[in-house]
């Protein structure tokens, strides 16, 4: 008697099939990592908010020794702030839910989206050395993000 070979996609749907939920499995397996890819954009619209707000003349300007705190009341840096609390919120909702060493190394697409944010949108240049670095992060990220159980 001769057992047929099952492939890898069949024993994959046999898996998916007889876990609790079937395919929600997948998306509840990978909704912490969304969360921390979505963490990762809020923090890289709030570095971009902040520093347009930081380049800008402020709206209202305050004597000497504490005129460093003019440019909080611009609406840029207020909506990076915004942006900076929405992203922690969301850092707090995928810890529990992710092992630490895999929900900080998917946070490190910061290091990839705020070099590109910068330059679609403050038209900055990145230099070959940086992008070069920036590709050996995204390696980086994508072998831990597919070693994910």
């Amino acid at each position: 008697m001769a057992k047929a070979i099952k492939s890898d996609s069949v024993i994959l749907a046999q898996k998916l099939c007889s876990s609790a939920g079937g395919m929600r499995f997948v998306a509840t397996q990978w909704y912490p990592v969304g969360l921390v890819l979505l963490n990762s954009v809020l923090s890289t619209g709030a570095e971009v908010l902040l520093k347009i707000g930081a380049t800008h003349p402020p709206a209202i300007n305050l004597p000497a020794p504490i005129g460093f705190m003019s440019a909080i009341f611009s609406s840029w840096v207020m909506l990076g702030i915004v942006a900076y609390v929405g992203s922690l919120s969301l850092w707090l909702i995928a810890l529990p839910r992710l092992p630490l060493h895999l929900a900080y190394g998917l946070s490190s697409t910061v290091h990839l989206l705020v070099p590109f944010a910068c330059w679609l949108v403050l038209h900055e240049i990145i230099p070959l050395g940086r992008l070069l670095g920036m590709i050996f992060i995204l390696t980086g990220i994508l072998m831990l993000g597919f070693s994910h159980e």
